[in-house]
């Protein structure tokens, strides 16, 4: 599907999940280089910023939610700029760029606010909204963090092992997409001289700022949660230690018992306490007073 926004002489074409002639027709109309044309056929895992003649390609990868899924999956967003348009290209939904395609196009004096100023400011906008919803979702993996916290010291540990480990791995999605972005930064820094004026200097260091506000907040999460992992399987090997400290016990108590009554049972001519009146009161007060002084035993040693 392609969309387009045309004003003020300049243009923005967006395309999503574009057939092969597509690309070749768009290829045309934009006077792409054959590399960039080929790049746009198939998507691809790694970032780019790169000069071909007179446009800027660049490579983004996002991680959008995946609520079927309950999961961040990494969304790939080519994008070509030159001096009066801005071409964007995906083969999976990016609901940020969708929403910000959508704002421009129903809302006049944004469009005209951002298009007067060139496909620069029209790239950082885009940009800039795709990394405040970055923000928006890593709001959300705290809020999952702390209910996570507060579930450890509830006794819902053996619940919580599913749950880390998903978010676990949300997390590293989620890094697996943003932390190349630096690199991208990096090469659109070196570029820009030959695209941008000196204005998106300010831009760019806003974006720099942005990013690594984002990286921040993703390392904090990540230590946070392998924190409470560390913590939520110490909780739960000291519950089995104490699990298999009882079933010690307990089977501490029952030999002694077993032996006694197996002493007793033995097929003998003459055996101690047997055939006299109460025997039977007798070995269960012998068996007793074994218990007790096991029982002493384990407290004097603080094992109980």
């Amino acid at each position: 599907m392609i969309s387009r926004i045309d004003h003020n002489g300049m243009r923005w074409v967006d395309i999503k999940n574009p057939s092969p002639a597509d690309i070749v027709n768009i290829g045309k109309e934009f006077g792409l280089h054959p590399h960039v044309v080929e790049e746009l056929l198939h998507p691809t895992f790694r970032p780019q910023a790169e000069r071909f003649g007179h446009h800027l390609y660049l490579i983004l990868h996002l991680p959008v939610f995946d609520y079927d899924a309950g999961l961040h999956r990494s969304r790939e967003i080519d994008i070509v700029i030159d001096k009066s348009s801005l071409l964007t290209v995906h083969y999976e939904t990016v609901e940020p760029l969708h929403d910000f395609f959508r704002s421009l196009n129903i809302n006049l004096a944004l469009r005209d606010k951002i298009f007067r100023h060139g496909p620069e400011r029209l790239l950082y906008s885009l940009w800039r909204h795709l990394y405040e919803n970055l923000l928006g979702e890593l709001d959300h993996v705290q809020k999952k963090i702390d209910r996570i916290e507060e579930r450890i010291f509830a006794g819902h540990e053996r619940e919580l092992i599913h749950d880390i480990s998903l978010l676990r791995r949300d997390i590293l999605d989620f890094g697996r997409a943003v932390k190349p972005h630096d690199s991208v930064l990096e090469a659109l820094e070196r570029a820009r001289r030959d695209f941008f004026s000196e204005k998106f200097d300010d831009c760019l260091y806003e974006l720099w700022s942005r990013y690594r506000r984002i990286a921040s907040i993703l390392d904090a999460n990540r230590d946070t949660l392998e924190t409470l992992y560390a913590t939520n399987d110490s909780l739960l090997t000291h519950r089995a230690n104490e699990i298999i400290k009882t079933l010690t016990m307990l089977a501490l108590l029952t030999f002694p018992l077993t032996l006694i009554a197996a002493i007793f049972s033995i097929n003998a001519r003459a055996l101690p306490i047997i055939g006299r009146p109460y025997d039977f009161w007798i070995i269960l007060g012998i068996m007793a007073c074994t218990i007790l002084g096991m029982l002493a035993f384990f407290k004097y040693r603080r094992w109980i």
